[in-house]
């Protein structure tokens, strides 16, 4: 008996596929509490959308990557956005999730664009937008930013956005990568080049024999967004942080229970904020004594104005801990094969300090054809910065590397090098917050128009948070009833500021005066978005009397100051 095959009589042709270029190919997409409420993920887009797109297809021609960073070129270019999101468990299938690609506008920056809203399920399969479906203003400037919302704080999902384009554009396919095979020869070579220096071993050694021996270990890290986890999921164990914790405490720790985790990244933010938030972030206000400190700014250090100094300034302040932490300096890499390493290892060749670069580990293999070939950029990163979950477990898997190889390493007892590298003069920098002002004697204080507290601040899922906490407490914020500065009046050597960085355009610039004249002015609407920034207004000198003041510029701009810190010898 013949078996009938039902089906259509007379199939439809295929319609013809328009060239495409991928946007997220296979990413893993997880929402969370946002600081609104909604369960989100956000993506900057400014000034990344061509190294996105290059990292799926590095082939893609680059004058079409560049333009589709701006409005104009983009709906010149695309046809229609394609969006897949495939459920990672059976929680998340056919539910709910909008894909927001918002404009920023010429007018209001964050207002007067157009959002271009796709709904869409997690069940795998695809729909198709044509960008003739939306209303665009007219005043749309560049993407700006990618928002991926559900109803769910924990939903998670494999998206892939397409852009379909117009005729007359051809673009190449995105050839994909073989899976990583993390067991090979090749990836203990990752491994091996990234050990830059055992340094000296036996603060690390005194650890590992100390959780052996059961009794109570803290590794903490200090560091960018890396460090706080971007491009992880779920932030707060998939981390290289959480990586390196979790393997510390099963391989060495007698209790588990008696090691402990502090995570201290804030996205953005240099060594010049480290150093001025060490002790509340990373020692807790004197609660908390580190055994291991492990140390990662080498692609935020750019922002430290002191070319290095702050970041010595924290790792001697760490190192002199009366408890005697082992300080491992983490230099991880961006897509563009760059960190800082350069400036900040001879920092640590100085202090015999243990160091990884993540830099000598993946970037030599990256290309297909290299010697040794183990994964590719688009496997390493997240987007122009961060890593993948993947790239987070290479960055662990360096430093643990590292760990394991002190075991066989026998150093003598630490000794603490007299002069500088660069230069230390910030390690007993205090930082003042609004809360511990009143503790403070000998410093002088005149609020001026500075008397709200503006609390939206920016965010950081802090040691196992997923949601993300607020990094500081509190501010001094114009109230926008006068033009009086806030002013400070005391003796020191040094001098900075924390200021907010915001998108929000009903903040303006303050004028930065010491002693009567104008060191700077400081936009806080410079970076776009709300974000923590040090600035020196009095580089580190002979202690003498200084008046400091933030003096605003129009009358009716916000302006919200964090902190100040100062240095007295």
């Amino acid at each position: 008996m013949q078996t009938q095959v039902k089906g259509p009589v007379a199939p439809k042709d295929p319609t013809v596929q328009r060239p495409k270029i991928y946007f997220l190919l296979d990413d893993l997409i997880a929402t969370s509490f946002g600081g609104d409420g909604d369960p989100k993920e956000l993506r900057f887009l400014e000034n990344r959308v061509a190294g996105n797109l290059k990292l799926i297809c590095p082939e893609l021609p680059d004058d079409i990557a560049g333009r589709l960073q701006k409005s104009a070129d983009f709906c010149e270019i695309v046809h229609s956005i394609g969006v897949i999101m495939e459920p990672v468990s059976e929680n998340d299938k056919d539910q709910p999730m909008s894909v927001i690609l918002q404009h920023y506008g010429h007018t209001d920056r964050y207002n007067s664009g157009t959002r271009m809203k796709m709904d869409v399920l997690c069940d795998g399969a695809e729909r198709v937008f044509p960008l003739s479906e939306f209303t665009f203003t007219g005043d749309d400037d560049i993407l700006g930013t990618l928002i991926l919302t559900s109803d769910s704080t924990d939903r998670q999902a494999k998206g892939t956005i397409i852009f379909y384009l117009n005729d007359g554009y051809t673009v190449p396919e995105p050839v994909l990568d073989p899976p990583i095979d993390w067991e090979s020869e090749n990836y203990h070579k990752i491994l091996e080049r990234s050990l830059m220096s055992m340094g000296n071993t036996t603060r690390l050694r005194r650890a590992i024999e100390k959780a052996s021996e059961g009794e109570d270990v803290t590794i903490a890290f200090i560091g960018g967004s890396i460090t706080q986890g971007a491009g992880a999921k779920p932030i707060e164990s998939k981390c290289y942080a959480y990586r390196i914790f979790e393997y510390f405490r099963d391989t060495y720790a007698e209790d588990p229970e008696k090691v402990h985790y502090v995570k201290a990244g804030i996205g953005g933010t240099s060594s010049e904020l480290g150093v001025l938030r060490y002790e509340k972030d990373v020692l807790r206000n004197g609660t908390v004594n580190p055994d291991i400190l492990i140390i990662e700014f080498a692609v935020n250090d750019a922002g430290d104005e002191t070319n290095g100094i702050c970041f010595e300034s924290l790792a001697s302040k760490a190192f002199r801990r009366q408890n005697g932490p082992a300080v491992i300096l983490l230099f991880s890499v961006f897509m563009n094969d760059w960190n800082l390493q350069d400036r900040l290892s001879p920092i640590g060749f100085h202090y015999d300090y243990p160091m990884v670069s993540v830099l000598d580990g993946v970037t030599p293999q990256f290309p297909a054809d290299a010697e040794g070939h183990v994964m590719s950029k688009r496997q390493y990163f997240y987007d122009c910065y961060h890593p993948t979950n993947d790239g987070h477990r290479v960055m662990a898997d360096c430093v643990n590397y590292l760990i394991e190889q002190s075991l066989a390493h026998v150093s003598d007892e630490v000794s603490y090098p007299e002069e500088s590298c660069l230069g230390r003069e910030y390690e007993k920098t205090v930082t003042v917050y609004p809360d511990t002002l009143a503790g403070e004697y000998g410093i002088e204080v005149d609020f001026g128009d500075f008397t709200e507290n503006d609390t939206d601040l920016q965010m950081a899922e802090k040691d196992t948070d997923h949601h993300g906490s607020y990094t500081f407490d509190g501010s001094w914020s114009r109230a926008c009833k006068s033009l009086a500065p806030f002013t400070v009046k005391m003796k020191c050597s040094s001098f900075f500021f924390i200021f907010k960085d915001t998108g929000d355009p009903a903040f303006g610039p303050c004028d930065i005066v010491v002693d009567g004249e104008v060191k700077y002015e400081y936009n806080p609407l410079a970076i776009g978005w709300t974000h923590s920034k040090a600035m020196l207004a009095v580089p580190y000198g002979e202690p003498s009397e200084h008046t400091v003041s933030v003096v605003p510029k129009s009358p009716d701009k916000k302006y919200s100051i964090v902190a100040f810190a100062y240095t007295k010898e």
